[in-house]
């Protein structure tokens, strides 16, 4: 995958989106892997989604959490134990604005016609 693909890469739109619409009350079940997004909701209805992903090292907690057990780790092949580090690291930037001003609108490595 390229930069374009980089899963928080975010666009304003993109020239080879496809629109995928749903009767109301229905639901649409996707892999995260897929790009995809929303438009926004104007009733007065909200919407609800439940998401279940694998969160990376770098994407820590919002608020700490009980850490690995040392002795556990310790015990761990030194291969295994490297990658077992703290569940509390964080690389997180919250004031972000919902929409920069800048935001991109093309991304050619996330174009479905980069395989054709």
């Amino acid at each position: 995958m390229n930069h374009d693909g980089h899963p928080y890469q975010r666009y304003l739109n993109h020239p080879d989106e496809v629109m995928v619409t749903c009767k109301a009350g229905s639901a649409a079940i996707i892999n995260q892997k897929v790009f995809h997004g929303n438009y926004p909701n104007y009733s007065d209805r909200t919407r609800r989604m439940l998401a279940i992903a694998y969160r990376p090292a770098w994407a820590g907690p919002i608020d700490e959490v009980e850490d690995r057990d040392p002795e556990m780790i310790a015990r761990q092949p030194k291969h295994i134990s490297e990658l077992l580090g703290s569940l509390n690291t964080r690389d997180i930037e919250f004031d972000l604005p919902n929409r920069p001003d800048n935001m991109r609108t093309a991304g050619p490595g996330v174009s479905p016609k980069r395989w054709s």
